[in-house]
């Protein structure tokens, strides 16, 4: 895996290559998740694990919601304080590692949005994550987040993808390639960016992130092992949508 990731032209470009996500709706989880899920008190302290660039974050401090978000990456922390302060929004961001940071304060709701479990590929990592996510909780707190679920990842693979986003005066290309490690529900991704300004490129970025993907009944175990109780399974983001064959974003509300 490259080292870093996340990092220069990528992190510069990743909101350009993300245009089209609608944070706003998976934002809409957060109250969803509360209001259904929760034990009847106030859920405004938010705490955004791996909060990239900051586009969960902001759009839940403009709702009014307490947020703090970490993520690895100064470079993505450095365009989340930037979208802060352009939003006229206060949200903490700080760098530290989700398996083990220490923000030094419980919160209402831990989010680990975007797949970025995934990012602990190796049991321990995982484990270490969602235990210091318990840790962050107060009593009757609730842990939202998504992962990519195997079963569809394994049944269809992991195509190779292309896609380009249009810009005034330009291009934004990405192409991923993606290769599934023998055995595993790990897959490594070289996601390569090529930003085109008229004819000419302007700027490009080459990165590999290894992902994993998690079947329910495992993921299960996980929670339990670190004190934390499913209340749902969904198609993400859409609470009310089921897990069928075929779902390959998989959501899960927790509670402490």
């Amino acid at each position: 895996m490259s080292d870093p990731i996340f990092a220069g032209s990528y992190a510069r470009l990743y909101d350009a290559m993300y245009a089209g996500k609608d944070y706003a709706h998976e934002c809409d989880a957060v109250g969803g998740a509360t209001a259904r899920y929760g034990d009847g008190g106030a859920y405004r302290a938010i705490l955004d694990l791996g909060c990239g660039t900051g586009n969960h974050s902001v759009a839940l401090a403009r709702r009014g919601y307490d947020v703090a978000g970490v993520d690895l990456s100064e470079d993505m922390l450095a365009i989340a304080r930037a979208k802060a302060a352009a939003a006229g929004v206060r949200a903490a961001f700080d760098r530290g590692d989700m398996r083990d940071t220490d923000v030094g304060r419980t919160f209402d709701v831990v989010l680990i949005l975007f797949a970025a479990l995934g990012y602990q590929t190796e049991d321990a990592a995982v484990a270490g994550t969602l235990a210091n996510a318990r840790r962050h909780l107060r009593a009757g707190g609730l842990l939202l987040l998504d992962v990519w679920n195997a079963p569809t990842l394994l049944r269809e693979g992991a195509p190779d993808r292309v896609s380009v986003v249009e810009r005034p005066g330009g291009q934004l290309i990405k192409a991923s390639t993606r290769t599934l490690r023998p055995g595993s529900a790990v897959v490594d991704v070289r996601m390569r960016v090529w930003e085109i300004e008229g004819t000419t490129l302007t700027g490009s970025a080459d990165e590999t992130h290894r992902m994993r993907a998690f079947a329910r009944p495992e993921l299960e175990r996980f929670l339990a092992a670190a004190g934390l109780v499913p209340r749902a399974f969904f198609a993400f983001p859409d609470l009310d949508r089921p897990v069928r064959e075929g779902t390959f974003d998989l959501g899960c509300v927790a509670a402490t």
